[in-house]
């Protein structure tokens, strides 16, 4: 079979002849781009260095390369030596004598010696390959990051990659960023301290192909912490452990797992709220958590609408046999996750009774003032109810601590199930909460301060956003 070498970047420029190289020789099979016959089986013996010239992409800068019709057969993988020195990512087309430097988000070719563009090459032969041969990932892991998110993008996006193909992905940088943040979240703040002293480490796009965007968020934290940003900085943990939580966990390297698994527990210690979904994140990185359910957590906007899984829900049978006596008969049941208690009623009348409560200490009110900004609102998943699935409570300060509640109607003879779904959420999350959810939520208040603070919380929104939008129809 005729291996398809096709771009591994977005972005192409044609390349052009500067000046001869007499240490570097580019072979490929075909004819030069003259027109003259190659020599030989070997084909030509270019000694010269290279330049990009021309627009991106033949001037359509939106267009993928990687998806350009005229990279669909011809075209051989090479290394090019370079007019400034050293080499980069290239493909040339033997029957016409052109060439095209593989070019990064920035414009620059791509670096690659051609030792590396051999290993590309072979890879491409086998496409789409689903393991890497030992020799083939120890040479990546030194390669270009850029060079090595475009094979792994690419090869995720068209094939069914070996979890072990992602670890060639530049994870030393997210070792080190993980361990900055984990030391100034354990560090005991100091007046005027301006968080990690160690400079940023900048992780970009490298490890999108991991999935999860969990990174993103990993960037985030370590800037709020350089700021003392308490609201970015619960932002970004919220984000972080969520995101975790729905991680493919195998593309991780066991070393890079561990610095994560570090981090989430300082995060887990400074935000008691959060410490539930921090744990199901170091369960999920150390393989005891199960497989999230619905859309991956990270792939939408800051509040993904998938559903974590914490353990056995709530869950009471709503199958009562007929009693002499008046009084409703109940049933009921109650879930604790680290700082939230989620208490479940149903009664014979079919009501159904959701409380969640939890403690408020010194440290707990110093987090929820400044990192949620004195909101509290924790994501549940209620089955075996007519009014919907997915619900907030909006807790709120009691003598006892916080605490809210909801009142839905069950559906007749069927399991009744009540668990938390998702992080705690805070007043910067209020934008991207699911608007359905919403109108579910207003519409199984059980008292009128409950809607009233609702209200409030909603009137901060722009009009016409999706979520007033929805809670107006409620």
């Amino acid at each position: 079979m005729t291996a398809v070498h096709k771009p591994l970047a977005c972005w192409v420029r044609a390349a052009d002849r500067v000046g001869p190289a007499p240490d570097h020789t580019v072979r490929f099979q075909g004819r030069n781009r003259d027109g003259g016959a190659g020599r030989g089986a070997h084909g030509v013996r270019w000694a010269v260095r290279w330049a990009a010239r021309g627009p991106v992409n033949d001037g359509d800068e939106r267009a993928d390369a990687r998806t350009l019709p005229r990279f669909h057969t011809g075209w051989q993988r090479c290394a090019l030596p370079l007019a400034d020195g050293g080499h980069a990512l290239a493909l040339i087309e033997p029957a016409t004598g052109a060439a095209v430097l593989e070019i990064d988000e920035l414009g620059r070719p791509l670096p690659a010696d051609p030792a590396t563009a051999e290993v590309v090459a072979a890879i491409e032969r086998r496409w789409p390959a689903h393991r890497l041969e030992p020799a083939e990932a120890a040479l990546l892991r030194t390669a270009d990051p850029g060079l090595r998110y475009g094979l792994l993008d690419r090869l995720a996006d068209e094939g069914r990659p070996e979890p072990e193909c992602f670890h060639v992905l530049p994870w030393d940088r997210v070792d080190r960023l993980a361990a900055q943040a984990t030391a100034a979240l354990l560090a005991a703040p100091r007046r005027g301290d301006d968080g990690p002293a160690d400079p940023p480490v900048r992780l970009r796009h490298y490890l999108a192909p991991a999935g999860s965007r969990f990174t993103a968020a990993l960037e985030q934290l370590h800037a709020a912490l350089r700021v003392a940003d308490p609201v970015t900085r619960r932002s970004a943990t919220t984000a972080l452990c969520e995101r975790l939580a729905g991680a493919d966990a195998d593309r991780i390297p066991d070393t890079t797992r561990h610095r994560l698994v570090e981090l989430l527990g300082a995060i887990g210690a400074a935000d008691a709220f959060l410490h539930a979904t921090a744990v199901l994140a170091v369960h999920r990185l150390t393989g005891r958590a199960p497989t999230p359910t619905g859309q991956a957590y990270g792939s939408g906007p800051a509040v993904a609408p998938a559903r974590l899984r914490y353990g056995r829900p709530a869950a009471v049978q709503n199958w009562f046999v007929p009693a002499a006596a008046d009084e409703p008969q109940t049933a009921e049941d109650e879930v604790v996750r680290e700082a939230f208690t989620i208490a479940l009623t149903v009664d014979s009348d079919r009501g159904l009774f959701v409380v969640v409560t939890a403690p408020l200490d010194t440290a707990s009110e110093r987090v929820l003032a400044g990192g949620y900004e004195e909101v509290l609102l924790l994501p549940i998943h209620v089955t075996g109810a007519e009014e919907g699935t997915d619900l907030y409570a909006l807790l709120t300060a009691d003598p006892d601590g916080l605490a809210g509640d909801l009142e839905l109607t069950a559906l007749a003879d069927t399991e009744v199930t009540v668990d938390q779904s998702g992080p705690p959420l805070g007043l910067a999350d209020l934008p991207f909460l699911d608007a359905a959810a919403v109108r579910t939520t207003l519409a199984c208040l059980v008292r009128a301060s409950d809607r009233w603070r609702w209200q409030d919380l909603l009137a901060r929104l722009p009009a016409g956003h999706p979520v007033r939008v929805a809670a107006e129809g409620s």
